[in-house]
């Protein structure tokens, strides 16, 4: 009790660019989800910073909301980003530009080589760690479909960065009334469950790190590849 709300987990939406606001209710709705589904302790009202805020370090996850083109960061702004990445935060980047619009992702990646130079963008593979943290899931989900895959970028042993263009967020929010704000397309209310689910493991990697990469669901993995577990554990 002594810590307050410091020992609760949170999602910080960072302040860049244009899209940062247009999800509203977005990530309270994710994590209560993830408070219901999980045994995760978790702060349903989301903080809200700009990268030379001082409570920037205090928040495991940033999310990074955009629509189209951003102008270039500032040298602080990146040696601050980077900084953030090489301690331990974890970025989350959801496009939730309309199709056809790639203005975002241009600025996107024109800045991520500057805060990381030389680890660029790379597709993560259906069996990386985001996709079993809690749920098992195949592929990447989110309101639309526009890639079957998220990216990223490593640093030493974990994912630092992640980038998804589906619109993941656009899935949760709802309206005053409780309905979904937006229409999930082309999978309907199966394909905004799959993205729930996504958006969980998220939050349980972003927390938990890779530390069950090995591990995690390793039995049921194998049940499913219908290979045999000895006593020990190992497959045969």
């Amino acid at each position: 009790m002594a810590l307050g709300k410091d020992d609760q987990i949170g999602i910080t939406l960072l302040r860049l660019g244009l899209g940062f606001d247009t999800r509203p209710g977005a990530v309270e709705q994710l994590l209560w989800e993830a408070n219901k589904r999980t045994s995760l302790l978790v702060r349903e009202q989301p903080l809200t910073l700009e990268l030379g805020h001082a409570d920037l370090f205090r928040s495991p996850l940033l999310v990074l909301l955009g629509q189209g083109p951003f102008e270039p960061l500032s040298e602080a702004e990146v040696a601050r980003l980077s900084r953030y990445l090489r301690a331990g935060g974890a970025l989350f980047v959801d496009d939730a530009s309309p199709l056809g619009d790639d203005g975002f992702d241009v600025s996107l990646r024109r800045e991520l080589a500057r805060i990381l130079p030389g680890r660029p963008l790379v597709q993560l593979s259906n069996d990386h760690t985001l996709y079993r943290s809690f749920f098992l899931l195949e592929r990447a989900y989110g309101r639309m479909d526009r890639s079957p895959f998220t990216e990223g970028i490593d640093l030493d042993d974990r994912t630092a960065v992640i980038y998804s263009r589906n619109d993941l967020f656009g899935a949760f929010g709802r309206d005053p009334l409780g309905g979904w704000r937006l229409p999930v397309v082309p999978g309907g209310e199966t394909q905004r469950e799959m993205a729930f689910r996504l958006g969980i493991n998220l939050v349980m990697y972003a927390t938990c790190l890779s530390y069950k990469r090995d591990q995690v669901h390793v039995t049921e993995i194998l049940r499913r590849r219908k290979w045999r577990v000895d006593g020990s554990g190992s497959a045969r």
